[in-house]
């Protein structure tokens, strides 16, 4: 899967799998200079898009709905 492969709307678990291959094509070192510069913009791309993904499912989780359906900050104690 290459980068005009992936689309916005990429589930999460698809754009980690990117980056790994990205990743793992780094660390292997046998890509030219300018190639490897491409994929590491691209892979930070990929990167801030699962944080900024990840961020708003801690959000979701950190929420709960009271029996009264007000939503409410979990706080464990």
């Amino acid at each position: 899967m290459n980068k005009e492969e992936i689309k916005k709307d990429a589930k999460f678990e698809e754009k980690v799998d990117e980056l790994e291959k990205i990743i793992a094509e780094l660390e292997n070192g046998n890509i030219e200079l300018e190639d490897s510069i491409e994929k590491y913009a691209y892979a930070m791309k990929l990167a801030k898009e699962c944080d900024e993904k990840l961020k708003k499912i801690e959000e979701k989780v950190n929420k709960i709905i009271q029996e009264n359906g007000t939503i409410e900050d979990f706080d464990l104690e």
